[in-house]
């Protein structure tokens, strides 16, 4: 073989490797970037892990259910936002914003909701809330609305698109499935 068809060669395996590369790049890329976008995230926890948490942290839960009682006027928190908007308006300190925030961060909640005979404190959350579902733990009187469920909360909702399930866990305390 003469030197140029040799040279000619090494530069048609660079080429067809230089395509390759591209190929494997233009299909690998969109699917890693798909499945980092719709991720489904962390899986749900299992009504015993929920139960477990609870009592790991029934103490602190109960805190914040006294903190609220003494703020009337704060209706929901979140770990960046509350409700009102300005929780001066409700005649609740940023220092105790900031108390109430330190011990959700302790019991791993995202929010907090004041219900009329209830507090909601939502733990889990997956996708929107128009197409999601949350898992919560619940302090006080059931929902009028909630089917009540004796057993598993994930297994009571299989194949159920809308659906509000409550659980007892303990005296004036619920494990709550919602979804839409």
């Amino acid at each position: 073989m003469t030197l140029r068809k040799i040279k000619l060669r090494k530069i048609a395996i660079a080429l067809i490797g230089l395509a390759a590369i591209v190929a494997i790049a233009a299909i690998g890329i969109p699917l890693a970037l798909t499945a980092s976008v719709f991720s489904t995230g962390p899986a749900a926890p299992s009504d015993t892990a929920m139960v477990a948490h609870w009592e790991k942290h029934r103490v602190t839960l109960d805190q914040i259910t006294d903190m609220l009682r003494r703020d009337p006027a704060l209706n929901r928190l979140g770990l960046d936002w509350s409700d009102p908007d300005e929780p001066e308006r409700a005649h609740v300190p940023a220092a105790r914003i900031a108390d109430y925030r330190d011990l959700m961060r302790e019991a791993s909640i995202i929010s907090v909701s004041r219900g009329h005979r209830s507090v909601q404190f939502l733990f889990y959350a997956s996708g929107l809330s128009v197409s999601g579902f949350g898992k919560s733990f619940v302090r006080g009187e059931p929902s009028r609305y909630a089917e009540i469920v004796e057993g598993d909360l994930d297994k009571a909702a299989a194949g159920r698109s809308k659906v509000l399930l409550q659980r007892r866990i303990g005296e004036g305390w619920w494990l709550q499935r919602d979804g839409s």
